[in-house]
Parts: C-alpha cells; sequence; structure tokens
C-alpha cells in the first residue's frame, strides 16, 4: 500500500508543470524565432518590390519603343536617382516628343508626360563606371538635347539618365553608347537594367555585384 500511495505521489509530482525558469525560456525562445522570421520576411518583400519595379521599368522600355516605331517620333525615358519617397516625385517619365529628334537640333519639344512610380521605398540608382572606376554618368542638363521632364515646380530636382527611342527603331543614350542603372533599395537587394543602343535590346542582372550608388556622386 505504501509503495503504491508513493507512485501515486511521485505521478502528481511529475503533473504539476512547466516552472517559471522554463517559462522564460520558453518565451525567450519564442521570440527569437518570431523575430527572425519577421526579419526574413521584410528582407523577402524589399526583394519583390525591387523585381516588381525592375520588371515595370523593362515593360515601360518596350513600350517606349513599340511607341516610337509606331508613332513616328522619337520616346524617352528619363529616369530620377535617388527618390525614395513618393512625395519626392517620380521615379522616372515617359516622354514623347513632338518630332525626331538629331543633334545639333533646337531643343525637343514634349507633347506628352507619363509619371511612374515604384512600389514602396524603391527607387533608381546610378551604376559606377568601370574604367575609370568611381565615375558616374549623368545627364547634361544644360545640354540641347535635354529638357525638363516634369512638370514645373517639381517636387525635388534631380540627376537625369535619358535613354531615346527613335522612330527608326534604335536607341541611343545621349552621353554614350550604352547605358544602365540600378533599381534597388538602400543598394541592397539590387538590379541593373542594362540598355545596349547597338542591338536595341534590354537585359537584367538581377542581384547584381555591380556599384550602384545614391547621389551626390
Amino acid at each position: 500500500m505504501g509503495v503504491l500511495l508513493s507512485r501515486v505521489a511521485g505521478h502528481r509530482r511529475d503533473e504539476r508543470g512547466f516552472t517559471m525558469q522554463e517559462m522564460v525560456v520558453t518565451v525567450v525562445i519564442l521570440g527569437i524565432l518570431l523575430t527572425i522570421a519577421v526579419i526574413i520576411l521584410l528582407a523577402l518583400l524589399e526583394r519583390w518590390r525591387v523585381e516588381a519595379a525592375t520588371n515595370q521599368l523593362v515593360a515601360d522600355l518596350r513600350l517606349a519603343h513599340t511607341s516610337a516605331s509606331n508613332q513616328l517620333t522619337d520616346w524617352r525615358v528619363v529616369a530620377l536617382f535617388g527618390r525614395e519617397e513618393e512625395d519626392e516625385g517620380p521615379d522616372y517619365y515617359l516622354v514623347k516628343l513632338a518630332e525626331s529628334y538629331d543633334t545639333g537640333d533646337p531643343k525637343p519639344t514634349i507633347i506628352e508626360r507619363k509619371k511612374r512610380f515604384f512600389p514602396g521605398n524603391v527607387q533608381m540608382m546610378n551604376v559606377e563606371r568601370p574604367s575609370p572606376p568611381g565615375g558616374y554618368i549623368k545627364d547634361n542638363q544644360a545640354a540641347d538635347y535635354w529638357v525638363n521632364s516634369w512638370e514645373s515646380p517639381d517636387p525635388s530636382a534631380a540627376d537625369t539618365r535619358t535613354l531615346e527611342f527613335n522612330s527608326d527603331g534604335t536607341m541611343r543614350y545621349p552621353i554614350g553608347p550604352n547605358g544602365s542603372v540600378c533599381v534597388s533599395v538602400d543598394t541592397n537587394p539590387r538590379n541593373r537594367v542594362v540598355s545596349l543602343a547597338a542591338t536595341s535590346r534590354v537585359r537584367i542582372e538581377f542581384d547584381t555585384a555591380r556599384t550602384c550608388k545614391e547621389p551626390p556622386y
């Protein structure tokens, strides 16, 4: 009988539950796991936003290319660097010119503008030139080819990079034969969109190792 009572008492002691120390350790572990999960989720959301913005830009580049050929006039995509917040203005513009523009012509006339915004805090960034290193290409806003792509007044002035699509199906950067920009959140993650004037093709370097930089350069 004594042995039976002893076993029953031992069984009850085993069912007394968690101690305070065990509860605290459990809560701490759950908190750490939750924090890790939130960090991973936020990183994935940023990457998804960057990829969505990259695909949006590439689609608009193709739209400008097709529109120039179909409408027999030049279209431009004008990137504005470093606009992280929507109230700073569009990340880029689609611009339709009144007629085809050639070097040496008077300043072109814009007849249509389309504002484009990236989702969230995604922004356009310039890409470092491989040679010479540390150099960045941006529009000469005092040159004849450049036109103010935004309505006045603009929320904030910005450095720009212009890609022009011609009515004959070709494309060109006013500065340099080719060019690229980065689509990024705080430089990481980052995708590089490369336009090749010679072939009129656009390619994407996902999660590129190339340096992306916010202004000033």
